[in-house]
């Protein structure tokens, strides 16, 4: 049987949708290396019913974008860390280091967009590279949308688990 994008939707979506994209018993904070994988298999899904992607443009695209995922995902681990270790009290000279380093950072995540949406324009186009951006920001409301809703329902919750 040949599947075609057409048939992936539903398909693609029911897994997207089926089930919370946060875990009812999951503390807060960073989400579990176990979780972790279940939402980017969930955004995996999601991006490639998005984009419409067929099997061909699939695998031009997706060994790009996993290589364009882990490296933004460092220079956000590292803008993260350079958060933490702004807390507390410091001196003007480490103040003004810290706001130095975040704003090298924010660059280095702008030239690597640079470089890979011309990489992605190559693999599947502009048009898509654009949908890729919209798609990305939709997936990532939607998550933190849920995240939201968990929140919202644990202090709403039964006296007990407040």
């Amino acid at each position: 049987m040949n599947i075609t994008a057409t048939h992936l939707v539903p398909i693609l979506m029911l897994f997207f949708l089926s089930g919370p994209a946060l875990p009812q018993d999951e503390p807060p904070g960073r989400p579990s290396p176990e979780r972790m994988k279940e939402i980017k298999a969930q955004k995996t899904a999601y991006l490639t019913t998005k984009l419409g992607l067929g099997v061909e443009e699939a695998q031009r695209f997706w060994p790009i974008y996993n290589e364009f995922d882990v490296a933004r995902e460092k220079i956000r681990s590292d803008m993260r860390e350079l958060h933490h270790g702004g807390q507390g009290e410091l001196s003007e000279e480490q103040a003004r280091r810290l706001l130095e380093s975040a704003l090298a950072n924010r660059q280095k995540e702008i030239e690597l967009e640079r470089t890979y949406h011309d990489r992605f324009v190559k693999a599947i186009g502009a048009v898509r590279t654009l949908e890729l951006v919209r798609a990305e920001r939709e997936f990532n409301r939607e998550v933190l949308r849920r995240y939201r809703d968990k929140m919202e329902r644990r202090h709403d919750g039964p006296p007990g688990r407040r």
